[in-house]
């Protein structure tokens, strides 16, 4: 041991001295010593090591532990009355002791944490649940919770489930005794973090803590202030969204229950703007529990009952009155304030009105039952009139003067119409649009406007979908949209609100609600705009529904040059597109057409212009937007993070069945014929010239240190997506577009932005530099697609590919190499020495071990045991690793630029380029070679995340070197991070893409079985880890998708086999499995992805190729899931009459009928087994006959059935008979569920049957 250590291990014995002062004295060298370098390095070591017999930070914990015993029991047994001067000396020594726990804390984790959880979990709980420690000694031990154990990543993955609830309940209970000196707002900060923790780190808590969270609530009620209380309701929406996916019915009922406690508060306490936001969302959550997707009435798949409906008006009431005072309160505020309500307010309004308003209620006396207490029993309640229905939003529209009255409700019919589009009854759009109509011309009132044309946009989109409009309506709402299209027009040319306008007269082109004259298409030739994204959307629209007039009468403003050569219509849209001027000027012009310094929508810039140069540009326009957009280009529209539950909700209730989406078998992908498309010679030409035009302008002012590298990749990414459109169309061949000039202008464009990567190469620094060069790869990348679709696209990718040079690929490439490499630790806290030979052990070890050790390879002590110093990277708070805030500007730079070099390598695969994709690949697998790629770095986790996901195409594999390549860290990664859920369910995420590259080529290569095994050996891994309890129902989640795609690699389980426990398991065998999964998530996924194992569903370009497996495959598969479905029944059967367990006998009902009902709609060989299984569940399971009807008639349905009756009357033979022979008396005949038929009773059957089944099987039964 070194002098260091001896001293401070000397210091440590001398901690537990007798003497009072000889321990004081040492606490001080104590001090000193553990902020001493040398000793440090030395205690960082020694725990690093793991190594017991040295001093380590654990074990100098432990001496300090049993110091502050000492201390607190000798103030415990001093005398309890003595003068205040002497309590004050005890708090402060209470203080000293704290304060010295936090120093020594800070001083071991420091550079990383070292000190383990378990250790300083049961420190704080000891010292918080002994009320005899004092009310200030307890805070300090909760700060230290809060501060140095929560807010770190290593120890939040440590915590288990029983000592999450165990920090629940300990600190609610204190936070629920108003008695203790504890600041509330402390311990509600607490519960909320711990809430968090214990639903995103296990599967949740129990349903029983409701009741804590009630009685906080009810607690409020009563406080005119409640400390802490927007932290306590954070938390219980945190717990609420994890809870329902398995409790709605409870959930539901809670909400009937406390909900009005909320209404209470909100009107009777002066509520801070936190505090309002998060009761804002406990209401829009309800909403969405109890009418997921807006249904609204049972049979639609809502929860209703009483109580619900009286909080629905209340909440209205409530509403109203709050936006109206807003309104109010902003018309006499000075000073300039935003004259828009919150969108979440608005949101929550809009959900209201959908569901109370009604044609038939006018007005409504409602009981404001939430204004009295249960003490108050007998006190008759508040009744109120309140009006509801569009009568209540025109009438403010109307007599609302101001701003701020009037826009809160403009905005509120904006989202109930986009949200809820078939709540406008007909009767109410005339009368809409007169309002609107008359606040349309009152430009003075400038801030209202915008809202008012969203609302008309809304409106027109509404209409356009209505077919049930009678000829009277239709006659009077035109005359109101011409004058609504007279207003707009004029009005185009103010900037403020032209993206309003624009979407206005497109949503009214695209309902074909007015005739459009030739006076619209000047707004496309002059100078009242400038191309921008809402004016190409508009123009767009305009091609596909109209055709183009020849000319057009032009104003004085024309050039005379321009008058005598008589440009047609379409040109001069060309030419106001691209800012074309005269020839003589152009090239030399520095001022660049808009269309280069804003991103539009891909491709759609390019359609337009090609469109414009066919002989029938309408025709041309349709033919390109009947092209489906590939996946990668679709507008990714981020669903709310509710919304999978709420679908969840549906398939509960079987409103949403997604399984009975038709998918004809041995489909073929189909092709419209670009036959009949003639291109007008003059009008290519001058396309031709103004684009080479534009092009040379931005080559001869080019500078390498000063020009904009984004408009030079725009620019070629515009020339030819122009060829690929011409030659989707049919107008010219790929080969005779690359012999073009303008794909030589493209590549020289290209040439020039290459020179600004060359140039970074040396200036990684430059901040505008990286900024500049982001935007290059997201251009770059959006040129790419890596789909077979046959698509303008995937031709305008062709011809950007052979654009890319190789130096530029090369270039790109090293950068990446030398960021990854010299890229700044942004989460180190300070230098730590690597314990690098036991890790490169125990790697090896684990790479030599059977599949089922792989997440076990590191001792199970400790997350990311393999190098703990590693932990610096993951200590910032209890933030998730794949947090973008651990990321550097640099870091996301290599990130886009190592996703556009995967998607490039990829896509070569079947076109010709200019560089060796095989190179560039080889360069990105380097990046993940053991001697660079540092899993603990969080820059290294993405960047070996995006290579997952990015590097294996699903249409273009790679080589099955470069798989195996791409999978050896693969192990590792889950080992660092197994405790880690939401890296784990992204690593699942990520290896989906995987599998399509496992069975391509060579089944019996060794390279392939090396990456078979490899990746087995990785699922293998979390399926032991979920049968062990350890995996939330995310990665559960993640692991079934996972096993859905091997089914649909593999169908035949030829190589898709998994071991464990000495057995092996096929694929088909462990799927079925997740039928009796304990989430209801995971179940209803497993249900409707179980026809993956009686088909073998083969992907053909763009369609999917359907297959039936061999009898024998899908007799074993209906068996496997029917056996789990029904174990999943039996286990709650049992407590039937528990009403805690309600929704988990629904919901397993729910699993049941969805496994059948699948297995009925795609496997004919098992379809009377699967009808006569449900038969048998409405005895045996409880099944409610009216699901099973719902689902039995959209099935019968499809298969072409008019009737049910006919569909079951078709299999009654076989079901009868199989009843009869179950031979038992619960079994007879009249048992029978003959309301499956829609008979209410054996008679009926008797009546209708008698001549054929009846009495046939009647005899049988004898």
């Amino acid at each position: 041991m070194s002098l260091a250590l001896n001293d401070l291990l000397i210091c440590c014995r001398q901690l537990e001295h007798d003497r009072a002062t000889e321990r004081r004295k040492e606490v001080e060298k104590f001090k000193q010593l553990i902020r001493d370098p040398e000793t440090v390095q030395h205690l960082d070591r020694h725990s690093d090591s793991k190594q017991g017999k040295y001093l380590n930070w654990d074990a100098v914990f432990r001496f300090l532990q049993k110091y502050i015993q000492k201390e607190t029991e000798c103030l415990k047994t001093a005398r309890p009355n003595v003068s205040a001067s002497t309590q004050a000396t005890r708090q402060k020594k209470m203080q000293e002791i704290s304060s010295l726990v936090k120093y020594f804390i800070k001083c071991a984790n420091k550079r990383a944490p070292r000190l383990k959880c378990q250790e300083l979990l049961n420190y704080i709980m000891e010292t918080v649940k002994d009320s005899s420690n004092g009310a200030i000694y307890r805070a300090d031990c909760s700060n230290i919770l809060l501060k140095d154990i929560l807010s770190v990543r290593k120890y939040w993955c440590e915590i288990s489930q029983q000592q999450w609830l165990e920090l629940f309940s300990v600190y609610f209970k204190l936070y629920l005794n108003p008695s203790q000196d504890i600041n509330r707002v402390l311990l509600a900060r607490i519960i909320h973090a711990v809430t968090k923790g214990c639903c995103s780190q296990t599967d949740g808590l129990n349903s029983k803590f409701l009741d804590c969270f009630s009685k906080a609530i009810q607690n409020a009620r009563q406080e005119q202030t409640s400390p802490g209380l927007n932290h306590i309701l954070a938390a219980f929406v945190i717990f609420l969204k994890a809870l329902a996916v398995n409790f709605r019915i409870k959930v539901c009922e809670l909400g009937d229950e406390i909900l009005p406690t909320f209404l209470y508060i909100w009107t009777q306490h002066r509520l801070n703007d936190s505090l309002k936001e998060v009761i804002i969302e406990l209401f829009q959550l309800q909403i969405y529990i109890h009418h997921p997707k807006g249904a609204k009435t049972q049979e639609k798949g809502a929860y209703e009952s009483r109580k619900w409906k009286s909080i629905l008006y209340n909440l209205y009431d409530l509403l109203v009155n709050e936006i109206s005072h807003i309104g109010s309160r902003g018309k006499y505020s000075s000073g300039s304030r935003n004259i828009a309500v919150k969108e979440n307010l608005i949101d929550l309004m809009a959900d209201v009105c959908h569901q109370v308003f009604n044609e038939d209620t006018r007005s409504l006396e409602i009981s404001q039952s939430y204004t009295t207490t249960q003490r108050e029993y007998g006190v008759p309640c508040k009744k109120r009139k309140i009006e509801l229905g569009w009568d209540v939003i025109k009438d403010h529209l109307q007599k609302s003067q101001s701003d701020f009255e009037l826009v809160p409700w403009l905005q509120i019919v904006i989202q109930l119409i986009s949200k809820y589009p078939a709540c406008l009854p007909n009767c109410e759009l005339s009368p809409l649009l007169m309002i609107l109509c008359q606040l349309l011309p009152q430009q003075r009132r400038g801030e209202r406007t915008p809202y008012v044309l969203r609302c008309l946009m809304e409106i027109a989109l509404c209409q356009g979908k209505k077919s049930n409009l009678e000829s009277s309506q239709k006659s009077e709402l035109l005359k109101l949209w011409i004058k609504i299209w007279s207003i707009t027009f004029r009005n185009v040319s103010f900037e403020q609100i032209q993206a309003e306008n624009f979407g206005l007269l497109g949503a009214i082109i695209q309902g074909s609600l007015v005739e459009i004259d030739r006076e619209f298409w000047k707004l496309f030739t002059g100078s009242a705009c400038r191309p921008s994204c809402p004016v190409i959307s508009c123009l767009t629209l305009a091609l596909t529904t109209c055709v183009v007039p020849e000319t057009v009468k032009m104003g004085m403003e024309q050039n005379i040059c321009e008058v005598n050569r008589s440009f047609s219509l379409k040109e001069l849209i060309m030419k106001w597109l691209l800012l074309y001027q005269l020839e003589d000027d152009f090239e030399n012009s520095t001022e660049l057409p808009p269309i280069l310094h804003s991103n539009f929508p891909h491709l759609a810039l390019e359609k337009i212009l090609v469109s414009l140069t066919m002989k029938n540009s309408k025709a041309a326009m349709n033919f390109f937007q009947s092209v489906p957009e590939c996946e990668q280009h679709q507008n990714e529209k981020e669903e709310p993070s509710f919304s999978a539950v709420e679908e969840l909700f549906l398939q509960t209730t079987f409103d949403k069945m997604d399984f009975l989406a038709v998918v004809e078998k041995c489909a073929i992908e189909k092709h419209q014929s670009s036959r009949g498309f003639s291109v007008h010679p003059n009008l290519k030409e001058s396309l031709d010239r103004y684009l080479l035009g534009l092009s040379k302008q931005l080559l001869n002012n080019y500078s390498s240190e000063t020009s904009n590298t984004e408009m030079l990749v725009r620019c070629s990414s515009l020339l030819v997506g122009v060829l690929g459109c011409y030659c989707h169309i049919g107008v010219i061949t790929e080969e005779e577009a690359y012999k073009s000039e303008l794909f030589q202008k493209a590549k020289s464009l290209m040439q020039c932005a290459g020179e600004s990567v060359t140039l970074f190469k040396n200036k990684t620094n430059e901040e505008s530099r990286i900024v500049s060069l982001r935007n290059m790869m997201h251009l770059c990348t959006s040129c790419l697609c890596n789909c077979n679709k046959h698509s303008p696209n995937k031709i305008a990718s062709s011809f950007f590919l052979r654009l890319l040079t190789s130096k530029l690929m090369n270039d790109i490439a090293d950068i990446c190499r030398s960021l990854v490499s010299f890229i700044k630790k942004p989460l180190d806290y300070g230098q730590v020495e690597s314990v690098g030979d036991d890790t490169d052990e125990n790697v090896k070890e684990m790479e030599n071990q059977s599949s089922m050790s792989v997440f076990n390879s590191y001792p199970a002590s400790s997350v990311n045991d393999a190098n703990e110093s590693g932990e610096s990277q993951l200590a910032i708070g209890a933030m998730n690793p794949l947090a973008e805030e651990h990321l550097s500007k640099q870091d996301l730079l290599f990130l886009d630029m190592l996703k556009f070099l995967c998607v490039g390598v990829t896509t070569a695969q079947t076109s010709p380029v200019s560089f060796r994709a095989v190179d560039i690949r080889r360069k990105l697998l380097m990046l993940i070679d053991p001697s660079i790629l540092d899993l603990t770095k969080s820059l290294h986790l993405h960047m070996y995340l995006v290579l997952l996901k990015e590097l294996p195409g699903e249409e273009y594999p790679l080589p099955m070197e470069d798989v195996v390549e791409l999978l050896k860290p693969l192990s590792k990664l889950c080992s660092l991070y197994r405790r880690d859920q939401d890296v784990c369910k992204t690593i699942l995420n990520h290896i989906v893409h995987i599998v399509g590259n496992l069975c391509q080529g060579n089944m019996d290569s060794e390279n392939t079985k090396d990456a078979q095994g490899q990746f087995l050996t990785v699922i293998e891994a979390f399926w032991q880890l979920i049968k062990d309890g350890k995996c939330i129902f995310s990665v559960r989640m993640a692991l079934v998708k996972c096993l859905k795609t091997l089914l649909e690699a593999d169908p035949y389980s030829k190589w898709a086999i998994l071991n464990s426990a000495g057995k092996t398991f096929s694929v088909n065998e462990v799927f079925p499995q997740f039928l009796a999964d304990n989430d209801h998530q995971v179940r209803m996924f497993a249900a409707e992805s179980i026809n993956r194992l009686f088909q073998d569903m083969k992907q053909a370009g763009s369609s999917t190729l359907l297959k039936a497996l061999p009898l024998k495959l899908q007799q074993t598969a209906f068996e496997n899931a029917y056996l789990k479905a029904q174990e999943g029944m039996r286990a709650v059967s049992h407590s039937a009459e528990n009403p805690e367990l309600l929704d988990e006998i629904y919901n397993r009902k729910a699993v049941l009928l969805m496994t059948m009902a699948v297995v009925l709609y795609c496997s004919p060989v098992c379809e009377k087994q699967a009808l006569f299984a449900l038969c048998k569940s409405v005895k045996d399971n409880g099944l409610e006959p009216h699901l099973i009807k719902k689902v039995l008639e959209k099935v019968s349905e499809t298969f072409g059935y008019r009737h049910l009756e006919d569909f079951m009357a078709s299999h009654l033979d076989y079901l009868v008979l199989e009843w009869l022979n179950l031979q038992d008396t619960e079994h007879s005949l009249s048992a029978f569920p003959f309301i499956l038929l829609n008979y209410t009773n054996i008679g009926d059957f008797y009546r209708r049957h008698w001549d054929g089944t009846a009495k046939r099987d009647c005899y049988q039964s004898l």
